[in-house]
């Protein structure tokens, strides 16, 4: 329960100045660098490894792992230490609406306006527009000519 408080007074305190001014439990808009799509999760972890190389970025799962019913999820202990029930899978940005430039394997459910079923390499959640996302986005398309941000929201707020 510490980890988990400190890590959303972690992202809290690096969502930057924009959610100064936003109100809390709302959907706050993000982009996020996608560099693969696949309904094959070994194939996203490999490219996952290898874009964390390539990139030198840290490579982050959270702990998760593949799952039939959610399509990811944390371990047992994990989820019923943060006061979940297993299985859970909190999607990157929910509830800190952080800003992050870190490679992580997402499950698309869990984004609005993405389309259902696959695992998704993610090299970065920025402000819509931003220069943060644009200097990231330029970054990873010189080894990744495909990569490309899509417009989604994330949750900021609390997440019981």
């Amino acid at each position: 329960m510490r980890f988990a408080i400190l890590s959303v007074l972690s992202s809290l305190l690096t969502a930057g100045p924009a959610l100064a001014q936003s109100d809390y439990n709302v959907d706050v808009p993000k982009d996020i660098v996608i560099l693969q799509s696949t309904h094959d999760y070994a194939a996203a972890l490999v490219g996952a490894r290898q874009a964390a190389t390539k990139l030198g970025r840290p490579l982050k799962l959270a702990g998760n792992h593949p799952n039939k019913e959610l399509g990811l999820s944390a371990s047992k202990a994990d989820c019923t230490g943060g006061g979940y029930d297993f299985p859970c899978y909190v999607p990157r940005g929910q509830g800190g609406a952080e800003n992050s430039d870190y490679l992580s394997i997402e499950f698309s459910d869990g984004y609005t306006g993405f389309a259902k079923g696959y695992y998704i390499v993610v090299a970065a959640l920025a402000p819509p527009n931003s220069a943060a996302l644009r200097q990231t986005l330029a970054r990873v398309q010189r080894a990744y000519p495909s990569a490309y941000a899509k417009r989604t929201s994330v949750w900021f707020g609390c997440m019981h």
